[in-house]
């Protein structure tokens, strides 16, 4: 860049240029930052109607499905002792409970032993699973021993490298039987303790020797000092198996678990605690969670409107446009929408085919309301109807989109990741590119329209410097000419 001091002419050849330079660029900049800024605005309004309608679209999966509509809720009186839940299955109704005992497993100890490493001896210990009998009702001894069918028994092989008092017990822990194996030290002695790991009579335990090493299957000495089953009794049941005992309105049952599933279709109950008094337990339509889906359904779809009002707003008074005043595409997005919300479900029979009839209208400004007792009534009075109206039906082998499903579709179309918001930010995008790359070429432009004029006002200042030396010399050599007058004296 050639520098000019303006000494020759006397002119602010610096300011000159700024000046002639800045008069071409500010338009110009201007304009491309205008550009930009609208089209920053224009990307920060399409996000935030991404944002609101992605929420919008969020809330229409428990509407397209049929069960929200036909959900149960159950409770107890006394959850404590009873608790219940229920599903979809479940019918309505109330049920008196009593808990008269509840589910145990069965447990067992062996006689005593010198030490944790004492050997008790060699053979197969066969655990086997099922139903057993009891001498005159003695639950010490079993008479007979039914076992199930659908569990084959384990056999655990107990030889030299396991034969001691810890080796069976860790032999069967490792077996995973279905048994819990453990030491406990008795005074200066220690027995074996085994527990069943499921609960219920069914599940009683029967284990049984064979191959002992001391030629004897049934004494009480050797591996065999570890038999019970149907003929045999050495080890002591400290507990036996139970199932639990429960009443329901007045019916006496049993259930080899506390957890019974199998009484009430659809309903499970957990028993916790013996009653003193009946539990009631209530299995209703759990409407709660329908107007809960419609009503949050409402209050983002308002929150939309909302948006939607601000971005495309114009104030008269301030002369403030809204960025998305005029544009079509939040014109189109909420055209769409309002003719899915006040089309007609089109359905041929039922009571109710519009959200009108139900407890949801809109009003003159777009926005939705909600009358959670129309809604009710509706169920009452057709809720197959009012199920249609949101969820995906078929009607006579054809599939019919519920609303939900409808309003999921238009708006995958809006904010999906190829949808209108995407491709309008898309194309934005691109003019924000584009401007960036105008400021570079109108700055190479500036920087060469500078450059010239700092080369023109260089030689102006040279010729203007040349002239005022000969002006000089001129006025010098007249001023030297006899009789002349310059008129300055």
């Amino acid at each position: 860049m050639v520098a000019v001091s303006g000494l020759g002419s006397g002119l602010d050849i610096d300011g000159l240029v700024t000046g002639l330079v800045n008069a071409e660029r500010v338009p110009q900049q201007n304009r491309l930052l205008n550009r930009e800024q609208t089209a920053t605005n224009l990307i920060s309004a399409f996000g935030q109607l991404k944002g609101v309608l992605s929420s919008l679209q969020s809330k229409l999966a428990p509407l397209q499905n049929p069960d929200t509509f036909t959900q149960i809720s159950s409770s107890s009186t006394q959850s404590a002792a009873v608790s219940v839940s229920s599903d979809s299955t479940a019918a309505t109704g109330s049920y008196q409970v009593s808990v008269q005992g509840l589910a145990t497993t069965q447990s067992f100890a062996s006689g005593t032993f010198a030490a944790a490493d004492t050997v008790v001896g060699t053979g197969t210990l066969t655990l086997a699973f099922g139903t057993p009998t009891f001498s005159g009702g003695d639950p010490d001894t079993y008479t007979s021993f039914d076992a199930d069918p659908e569990r084959t028994p384990i056999e655990i092989t107990i030889d030299s490298s396991n034969n001691t008092l810890e080796g069976v017990r860790d032999a069967i822990n490792e077996a995973d039987a279905g048994v819990s194996a453990s030491l406990v030290k008795d005074g200066d002695q220690y027995r074996l303790l085994l527990s069943t790991d499921e609960t219920g009579v069914s599940n009683s335990l029967a284990v049984s020797v064979t191959g002992d090493g001391d030629g004897n299957n049934a004494d009480n000495a050797g591996l065999s000092a570890l038999a019970f089953d149907a003929t045999t009794a050495n080890l002591t049941q400290t507990r036996a198996a139970n199932d639990a005992q429960f009443t329901i309105n007045g019916l006496a049952l049993t259930s080899p678990t506390d957890t019974v599933t199998d009484v009430l279709d659809g309903v499970t109950l957990t028993l916790k605690k013996i009653t003193e008094t009946d539990a009631t337990i209530s299995v209703s339509e759990n409407r709660s969670a329908i107007t809960s889906a419609v009503g949050e359904f409402v209050e983002i779809y308002n929150e939309y409107i909302s948006t939607s009002d601000n971005l495309t707003s114009y104030d008269a008074a301030s002369q403030v446009r809204g960025p998305l005043q005029g544009d079509f595409s939040a014109r189109s997005i909420r055209s769409q929408l309002r003719n899915e919300l006040t089309s007609p479900a089109g359905f041929d029979t039922g009571t109710f085919n519009a959200l009108a009839q139900i407890g949801i209208s809109t009003d003159r400004d777009g926005r939705l309301t909600f009358n959670a007792g129309s809604l009710n009534e509706a169920l009452d009075t057709d809720p197959q109807s009012v199920i249609a109206i949101f969820a995906d039906t078929e009607v006579n082998g054809t599939e019919r989109l519920g609303l939900a499903s409808r309003l999921d579709s238009v708006l995958e179309g809006i904010v999906g990741s190829r949808g209108l918001l995407d491709s309008r930010t898309d194309g934005l995008n691109d003019t924000i590119a584009r401007i960036s790359a105008d400021r570079e070429v109108l700055n190479e432009r500036m920087e060469a329209l500078e450059a010239r004029f700092r080369i023109q006002f260089n030689a102006l200042d040279a010729l203007l410097a040349n002239i005022t030396t000969t002006g000089d010399f001129l006025q010098q050599q007249l001023d030297n000419l006899p009789g002349y007058s310059s008129g300055k004296d």
